[in-house]
């Protein structure tokens, strides 16, 4: 790679590519703590917002919409900067609102591409359901979760199948420039592209490696849970605490995203 076209993340990939995302992450989340603080409380209120009936779905998706914004800025921010410095100063300059304005309608569209690939997935396994004879007619509740448990091994296959490619179709959305774009970045999720470009080897390295200790992350996130929850003062602020590692969670896969990325170009 020639010298100045040498960005941040190409330094960060060349010398322990592992350490260097979690420490990136953790800048980012570090280094503006009046920018985390307020967009984690955002993120919190409006997902306790979404647990009230009444106004679940609107405020599920300003949830969402929000929490892509976010990873979209978390990711060009690390994807463009030349270098620590360069990246440094836009940690110090991230705002919420200028946030939202620049990134708002492609996430909303990419949450509307969301909705229909959910949507598509549960009729495709209703469908196989039905045609197999796990779905009956006059079937109750818990026999419709017997019968999705039936389903567990081809479930378990695809979430898998989607978790291992998942970085690069984020990193797809992170970079997508309208509404249009972004609806259709969720999609490449079916596209040949990003399927070779997770055979590589350097990306399945990097996966498992990276993969691992994201899911040591939401143990001990899941652990502390339910320690607090035990107690009985604070108990009730468990699902803050979720909320709060959530946010969390999402800073650090969306570095992971664009550093798998900018691998699998090289």
């Amino acid at each position: 790679m020639q010298e100045e076209n040498r960005r941040l993340i190409d330094e960060a990939l060349e010398f322990e590519p592992v350490k260097n995302t979690f420490r990136l992450a953790w800048e980012f989340i570090r280094l503006n703590k009046n920018f985390t603080l307020t967009a984690m409380s955002v993120f919190v209120v409006l997902n306790l917002f979404a647990m009230l009936p009444i106004i679940s779905l609107i405020f599920s998706l300003f949830t969402a919409v929000f929490a892509i914004a976010i990873q979209m800025h978390v990711g060009r921010t690390l994807y463009t900067t030349k270098d620590i410095e360069n990246y440094v100063d836009e940690v110090h300059t991230s705002r919420i609102d200028k946030i939202l304005t620049s990134y708002v309608k492609t996430a909303f569209g990419v949450y509307l591409g969301w909705m229909i690939v959910i949507v598509l997935f549960v009729l495709i396994f209703s469908i196989l359901g039905v045609t197999t004879g796990v779905f009956k007619e006059g079937m109750n509740e818990s026999d419709v979760i017997r019968a999705f448990a039936g389903l567990g091994l081809p479930l378990t296959l695809v979430g898998l199948a989607f978790s291992y490619v998942q970085p690069l179709v984020h990193s797809n959305i992170v970079l997508a420039n309208s509404l249009g774009e972004g609806f259709k970045a969720v999609f490449s999720f079916f596209t040949k592209d990003v399927w070779s470009s997770a055979m590589k080897k350097n990306y399945f390295v990097y996966m498992t490696k990276v993969g691992l200790l994201a899911s040591l992350f939401l143990f001990l996130v899941g652990l502390m849970v339910v320690l607090f929850s035990m107690i009985p003062v604070i108990g009730g602020f468990s699902i803050i605490l979720i909320f709060m590692g959530m946010y969390l969670f999402m800073v650090f896969m969306s570095i992971i995203s664009m550093m798998a990325r900018r691998m699998i170009e090289e």
